[in-house]
């Protein structure tokens, strides 16, 4: 029988994060939801203590693309919970066709995809050093390959951004921050946080919904993913192992389908690109 875990799941209030919060509760985990909606995430909650039967979810609320309050939301929890077992960063997002600033001034995808999760992470580290063996598990995804070279002087793409290369390049490099996040952890002799990614597949969510999407990227997402992604239920399934499995304890520095693997991309940073496009 599994021990009972505090797992709190990003992004947990539609799709993939949702179906990831009702196998944790099914498991007999305590089960923190995040949202961007009080309303949604309520009645979320409300769902799914119907569907599974436990009532041992809590909800928490914070606006990704501000790092003011991912702090907030770590603080919140803190304040709350003594520990956390594992910390699930599911959420993620696509924006437009053209550049678009939070109002911190960053680049919206880069924030919620990359900024948010390591951010959240840090802030949580002490909380996960509490657990026996506290994991972190990030939702990366295939496309991290897709976003071409990168721009290390331009990381959030200021001068370069296109909607492909802004969401394949915040994925790849939430890969590598969370395998530095996992190489300084050992380093620093904490052996008890375990610090993976995995990726679902193409699964049929909500993801990038947007009217500001590019014409070409719309005819896509409505004719690509109906007949070919797979479902939320089974996209959550990487994920869900990496966060509860027994055969998943002591693994770190994963990035894969199960986090088995360590794939190419995540082991080894390509050639870099200046702001001329020049490699490096």
């Amino acid at each position: 029988m599994m021990d009972k875990k505090i797992i709190l799941v990003t992004g947990a209030t539609s799709g993939i994060g949702r179906e990831e919060a009702k196998a944790f509760l099914t498991q007999g985990h305590t089960v923190i939801l995040h949202g961007r909606n009080r309303d949604k995430a309520l009645a979320v909650r409300k769902e799914l203590t119907a569907e599974t039967g436990s009532s041992d979810v809590d909800v928490l609320i914070a606006d990704l693309t501000s790092l003011a309050a991912v702090k907030a939301m770590a603080d919140e929890f803190t304040a709350k919970y003594e520990r956390l077992d594992v910390l699930v960063n599911n959420a993620g997002n696509q924006f437009g066709g053209t550049w678009q600033a939070t109002d911190e001034g960053h680049e919206k995808t880069m924030t919620v995809n990359l900024f948010a999760p390591v951010l959240l992470s840090l802030l949580l580290i002490d909380s996960l050093a509490k657990s026996r063996h506290g994991r972190i598990v990030t939702v990366s995804s295939a496309s991290h390959a897709q976003g071409g070279k990168p721009y290390i002087d331009d990381i959030e793409l200021k001068d370069h951004y296109s909607y492909t290369r802004a969401y394949g390049l915040s994925k790849l490099y939430v890969i590598w921050a969370m395998r530095r996040l996992s190489k300084n952890l050992r380093a620093d002799g904490v052996t008890t946080i375990d610090v993976n990614c995995t990726h679902p597949g193409t699964a049929k969510t909500s993801l990038g919904e947007s009217d500001q999407r590019p014409f070409l990227m719309k005819l896509l997402f409505a004719v690509f993913i109906p007949l070919f992604a797979t479902t939320a239920e089974k996209g959550a399934q990487s994920t869900i192992y990496a966060a509860t499995s027994p055969e998943a304890a002591g693994l770190s520095d994963r990035s894969g389908p199960r986090a088995r693997r360590r794939s190419v991309s995540a082991t080894t940073p390509p050639r870099t690109r200046g702001r001329s496009g020049t490699t490096a």
